[in-house]
């Protein structure tokens, strides 16, 4: 590559090729932009967000470069593994029947991602800890030592560098259906429903204002950002796109990321500003299934990145870890607001409980059972009289867990003969007549049983009252603070409580909502905080969560 300067007189390690590849692949990328600036930063098609084999997501630096590589490839599916990982395949299988091996096709060529690592060290002592036990130190105690931040490589190969698809055609079938969500068509005017209430309700770290007039910037004197209106942008990708740019920009200003300084605009050392503005707004866009094209503003600055690329490798990894940050702010402050409208949507539709009562069966009477003195009270339509006799086989003991009912009335042919405030009797005639004496709860009365004695012994109705009620506490605190974990290795996990599988999910949260990664079954014999507890330390015990190889992910995060 003409003009290319290498700096390495000991050879370049592993860290040092990768930065050499990911710059060959940038100049590429823009080059191609240079040609026509009108084509979009990522493929048009419908490519989605990189991840790991089990579905973790890769972080912003290494997805960039991913998506390229996908684009560049022509991988459909942008699932990435390393050679452990195939190799891990061939021992997962539980059960005894002989499956082909899973392996990387012959001659298929691994692609770099860098991940940060932590070495910590005691500054009197010099004893090392792990990374994920300095976490949990207090503040005082994480004062006591010294943290040094290394960056590695791991080498990936996509899923189509495997023989995946015929050693394991259901993961790779699940995988392609996974993929084959259509994208936002390039044309459509549409509203991305978390970006608007954040500009409506003003929940960005500078205010956002929308204008009837032709410019989009961010000022940083005025610590804003200015934009046209929606209406005046070709499709509502264009408009967030643009958007998009303008907030990267403001993840800049000083004492959020300390990026840029009010003399920085208009200088030579803007313009690698605005490259991380192009990829931070391409990443978003990209992360939320948009088609981001370059900002005609910046075209501008096109052949300046060239000759930065050309002249230093190391300008894109300072460069792709500002972007990865900016884009981080973006999606974390998106996520939380897409998760806080889910759950206003879920808490509209559903409606208020009422008092209501339900049915528990205390006495099934049927032919072999001495039924002639209710015989006698039916036949002559003494209904009052059957019911007090009836509430004499009542023994005492109160709700039947397996056979209480919202309705008393529960087969064909079941008729209800009489009823008060207390007690209800149901005949039904079929098989020589039987009769079942039903004794009456309140709703209240039956939640404070199942908060008492859980529901082991339950049948369908308490198991739905026990559900609705679980939903319910989940939605009160999720009012006070959206629920995760934080892993030992950094990854933040959102947790939601599923009603209809009566699961916990957790898993990253998109625009479309939690997408469940792990589920575990909700114990109603057990408090909430005690299986959102259980729920963590499954999740701590993973092999996936307790790598001690740490990603550097930006420390204003949303946590817990």
């Amino acid at each position: 590559m003409a003009g290319y300067k290498k700096q390495h007189t000991d050879g370049p390690n592993s860290e040092d090729k990768a930065l050499d590849l990911f710059a060959e692949m940038m100049i590429e990328k823009i080059e191609s932009i240079r040609k026509d600036w009108r084509k979009p930063w990522f493929t048009e098609e419908a490519l989605q967000w990189p991840c790991n084999l089990s579905g973790r997501e890769y972080n912003g630096m290494n997805a960039i470069m991913l998506l390229i590589h996908c684009e560049k490839e022509g991988y459909k599916i942008p699932r990435f593994c390393t050679f452990e990982c195939v190799q891990r395949l061939n021992k997962s299988d539980k059960d005894n029947q002989e499956k082909p091996r899973v392996s990387v096709l012959r001659g298929e060529k691994s692609f770099p991602i860098m991940l940060t690592t932590f070495t910590c060290i005691h500054k009197d002592s010099g004893e090392k800890i792990k990374y994920d036990d300095y976490k949990k130190l207090s503040d005082n105690e994480k004062k006591e030592y010294n943290v040094y931040p290394k960056m590695q490589v791991f080498r990936v190969f996509n899923v189509a560098q495997t023989n995946l698809q015929e050693a394991r055609p259901e993961l790779w079938q699940k995988l392609e259906k996974e993929y084959s969500l259509p994208k936002i068509e390039n044309g459509e005017y549409f509203s991305f429903a978390p970006v608007d209430a954040l500009i409506k309700d003003n929940l960005w770290i500078c205010p956002i204002k929308p204008q009837h007039q032709d410019n989009a910037y961010y000022s940083i004197s005025r610590n804003e950002i200015v934009v046209p209106e929606k209406e005046q942008f070709k499709s509502g990708e264009a408009f967030y796109g643009t958007l998009f740019h303008e907030m990267t920009h403001s993840t800049g200003a000083e004492g959020v990321l300390d990026r840029i300084k009010p003399t920085t605009f208009g200088s030579a050392e803007y313009a690698r500003e605005e490259l991380v503005a192009e990829l931070g707004s391409a990443l978003v866009a990209q992360r939320y299934g948009m088609t981001k094209h370059i900002k005609e503003d910046s075209c501008a600055y096109l052949k300046g990145w060239l000759d930065e690329l050309k002249e230093s490798p190391q300008f894109i990894k300072t460069t792709l870890l500002d972007v990865k940050r900016a884009a981080s702010l973006i999606t974390q402050k998106v996520d939380k607001i897409a998760l806080e409208l889910e759950q206003n949507i879920d808490e509209e539709q559903t409606v208020a409980p009422k008092e209501k009562v339900y049915y528990s069966s205390v006495a099934y009477l049927q032919l072999t059972d001495d039924t002639m003195r209710l015989d006698a009270f039916k036949d002559k339509g003494d209904y009052e009289g059957l019911l007090t006799l009836a509430k004499e086989y009542y023994d005492g003991n109160g709700i039947n867990e397996e056979y209480t009912y919202s309705s008393p009335i529960q087969n064909r042919g079941d008729n209800l003969l009489i009823e008060d405030k207390d007690f209800a009797v149901v005949y039904n005639g079929s098989v020589g007549g039987t009769y079942e004496v039903m004794l009456k709860f309140t709703e209240k009365e039956v939640r404070d049983h199942i908060r008492r004695y859980g529901i082991e012994h339950a049948g369908d109705t308490l198991k739905g009252v026990a559900k609705e009620m679980a939903a319910e506490q989940f939605a009160i605190m999720t009012q006070q603070k959206i629920p995760a974990f934080e892993m030992p290795n950094g990854d933040v996990l959102y947790v939601s409580y599923n009603k209809e599988s009566d699961m916990i999910d957790i898993g990253p949260v998109t625009n479309a909502g939690l997408v469940a990664q792990h589920r575990f079954p909700y114990d109603h014999n057990a408090s909430l905080d005690a299986n959102l507890q259980t729920v963590n330390e499954k999740l701590n015990n993973m092999e996936e969560y307790r790598e001690e190889l740490q990603e550097a992910e930006y420390s204003g995060g949303m946590r817990r």
